[in-house]
Order: structure tokens, then C-alpha cells, then sequence
């Protein structure tokens, strides 16, 4: 298993995991609109306000995380890893890699956003961030540095 940073090439198969990312969300939020992404990421990849971590094994990307940087605030966007590969840490090894990043960069916060209803996530998010404010839907959660 290999964590490294997104290229080009990997961005059809990140809109794939970003639509399996939203067929996810749907179990949470049944006001989620279906969509299947494409051609999303490719103009992000490259776009210094913004990075991408993924987790690969033989050619097979399976997870990854996305983060918007925004003046003293890494923003995680999108985190997701395929249903047959979690439990086996990577979601935590994704999130430390960015607390890391952060931490070595000068950020003051990370924030996330989840789902109320998505436990795992929460249980996961719950072991390095705090609660900072939430609606009916969803809760923002953040860590600071």
C-alpha cells in the first residue's frame, strides 16, 4: 500500500471515488442529489490552493482525500476510501498525512464536514477534531494546530 500525492492521470478515477463518495452520503442525507462526476478534478489537481493524497496498491487507487487551503484553514472537502478496503486504516493515515502537512506549513485549523447521521465517520473524525458548529444535517468539525 502506497500514500502519495495526486497527479493528473489519477483524476477519472478520483471522480469515481467522488461519486461513490455521494452514492455514500445519500444513506445520511436522503436530499443528496445523485450525480456521477466527471471531468471534476482534473483542472484541481494541479491548482496550488488545493492538494490530493491517495492510497494505491498495485496500480488501484482506492482512497483519498482532498483539501482546499484557504489562508490559515485546511478545508478537508472529500475523504473517502472504497467499502472493501476501510477498516485497515487508511482513512487515519490520510488525515494524519494532512494534520502533518498542516502542522509543517503553518495552518492554524483543519475542518471537515460530516454527515450527523454518518457515525463511522464521526467515531473516526472524533479521535482529532472537536465539534465547532452544527445544523440539522450536517456537523463542521475542527482541529486547531
Amino acid at each position: 500500500m502506497m500514500f502519495r500525492s495526486a497527479i493528473v492521470n489519477d483524476a477519472d478515477k478520483l471522480d469515481e471515488l467522488l461519486t461513490q463518495l455521494i452514492l455514500d452520503e445519500k444513506k445520511y442525507d436522503p436530499n443528496v442529489e445523485i450525480v456521477k462526476v466527471k471531468d471534476f478534478y482534473k483542472n484541481y489537481i494541479n491548482d496550488n490552493t488545493k492538494f490530493f493524497l491517495v492510497c494505491e496498491e498495485n496500480d488501484i487507487i482506492f482512497g483519498y482525500i482532498y483539501v482546499k487551503k484557504e489562508d490559515n484553514i485546511l478545508k478537508i472537502d472529500a475523504l473517502y476510501v472504497l467499502e472493501e478496503y476501510r477498516n485497515k486504516g487508511i482513512a487515519t493515515h490520510l488525515l494524519e498525512e494532512v494534520i502533518n502537512y498542516g502542522k509543517l506549513n503553518n495552518y492554524e485549523i483543519i475542518s471537515i464536514n460530516v454527515l450527523e447521521n454518518n457515525l463511522k465517520a464521526k467515531k473516526l473524525y472524533s479521535k482529532y477534531f472537536k465539534l465547532y458548529k452544527k445544523d440539522n444535517i450536517k456537523e463542521e468539525l475542527r482541529m486547531i494546530l
